[in-house]
């Protein structure tokens, strides 16, 4: 079996907060999630390093006027731009917003999954020094946007958390099992509230953290289990990305043998 190799965060310290379980490896993992998420609903998001849960919005430097407006002027920017290149038209700007989030563009959601591997995968793509966390949201159903309500409300106006999955679903967001949060927003600076600290969900997340000299042993299981760059992404983005880490090492890997070679299905 392939031994990660070591890196500045091999000997590194976490700073669990009361409640955190460590993941070291995938059974440790796989366990957590037969045994703590037996509920219908759960959904994941794996990050390389426990930044707030804040999106990209807010994580982006903004010319002039605030982040409000000129999500606005983005996602306006952003269909016009698109149009030609996409195949089936979004319905509502809930599922604009959806489409230009998993193509890179600053918005206001955050992404998440029902498939906790892929959590775990996008927290240990790539190597690191500080721990990958992965936040997992207990969710009732009750909370999900209906169809209808996609279609009447207005995300712009939306203050509160809101959780929904896109009705419209391009090849990334289906191959990534893609939901999606909006935030609270603060009335008086009209900034984003990080997802874990608004009162309606606070209760309902756990943070998993791992420490980062696990990253590689982790990522070449998850390979194994069909779980990577391009079964994630399916487009010509992922599979140049795959075809390149399966016959390369990123710096916390190392050579291993015939036998255990990373990327056989490619």
């Amino acid at each position: 079996m392939k031994k990660a190799a070591s890196s500045p965060g091999s000997h590194q310290k976490l700073n669990k907060r009361e409640g955190d379980l460590e993941i070291d490896c995938l059974e440790t993992f796989i366990r957590f999630i037969e045994g703590k998420t037996n509920l219908e609903y759960v959904l994941y998001r794996g990050q390389n390093q426990d930044w707030p849960l804040l999106p990209k919005l807010s994580r982006v430097k903004i010319r002039g006027k605030n982040e409000l407006s000129v999500e606005r002027e983005m996602l306006e920017n952003f269909k016009r731009l698109a149009k030609p290149h996409i195949t089936r038209m979004p319905c509502n700007d809930w599922e604009w917003l959806a489409l230009a989030q998993h193509h890179g563009m600053a918005t206001r959601l955050l992404d998440w999954t029902s498939n906790p591997l892929a959590a775990l995968w996008f927290a240990v793509s790539q190597p690191a020094i500080e721990p990958g966390v992965i936040y997992v949201l207990f969710v009732d159903k009750k909370a999900f946007l209906k169809p209808e309500e996609l279609r009447n409300l207005d995300p712009f106006k939306e203050t509160s958390p809101k959780v929904f999955q896109p009705e419209i679903s391009t090849i990334r967001i289906q191959s990534q099992s893609g939901w999606f949060t909006t935030q609270q927003l603060d009335k008086k600076t009209q900034n984003f509230i990080p997802f874990n600290k608004a009162s309606s969900f606070s209760k309902d997340i756990q943070r998993l953290q791992i420490p980062s000299k696990c990253f590689s042993e982790i990522r070449y299981q998850l390979d194994k289990l069909g779980i990577n760059r391009f079964t994630l992404f399916q487009d010509l983005d992922g599979i140049a990305a795959y075809a390149e880490w399966s016959h390369t090492l990123l710096p916390d890997e190392q050579e291993i043998d015939d036998t255990a070679t990373k990327g056989k299905k490619l």
